[in-house]
């Protein structure tokens, strides 16, 4: 049986993210400013990189919250001989099995979707809507659930970018 839940793991891969994107900022914006004056100014670099790392970052900010807030305290539990996905989320813990799905909605970003390289922050965050035949709603976010291989009918899966 296999458990899903957020980890460390992915709040530490969230602030390597920002790490990484504090590096390419000030190494771009320290090209730009030698390139464009000659010399390096540590006043641009730092304007400059500091308003695109800004206009980068809060969009992946909001949606990692909003993310963590959502899936914050559910787990999940996938049994594969049995095919049956047990959720405990929000007081509520319920088992199903994959005939019991009505559909399954992905949310992606067009190059997750389409399995390109991701150039913004924010694509690597995706959702899946889960519906089962008997009206409960599932989401699940790419902390808890980064791929979301469920093994039903292809015809069930609606992917929307």
């Amino acid at each position: 049986m296999s458990t899903y839940r957020i980890t460390f793991k992915e709040h530490l891969r969230f602030i390597m993210s920002l790490l990484r994107y504090i590096v390419i900022s000030f190494v771009a914006f320290s090209l730009l400013s030698y390139y464009k004056l000659g010399y390096w100014d540590i006043n641009i670099v730092i304007s400059l990189g500091s308003r695109v790392y800004l206009l980068l970052i809060t969009p992946k900010l909001l949606m990692y919250l909003n993310y963590y807030f959502t899936n914050k305290n559910m787990v999940v539990c996938y049994d594969e001989p049995k095919r049956q996905l047990r959720v405990t989320d929000k007081g509520r813990d319920t088992t199903f099995g994959m005939v019991d799905i009505r559909t399954v909605t992905e949310y992606k970003t067009y190059p997750k979707a389409e399995n390109r390289t991701t150039w913004m922050p924010w694509d690597d965050y995706h959702y899946s809507l889960v519906e089962l035949k008997n009206g409960a709603k599932f989401y699940f976010t790419s902390l808890i659930l980064p791929n979301l291989n469920l093994p039903i009918d292809k015809s069930k899966i609606t992917l929307k970018k």
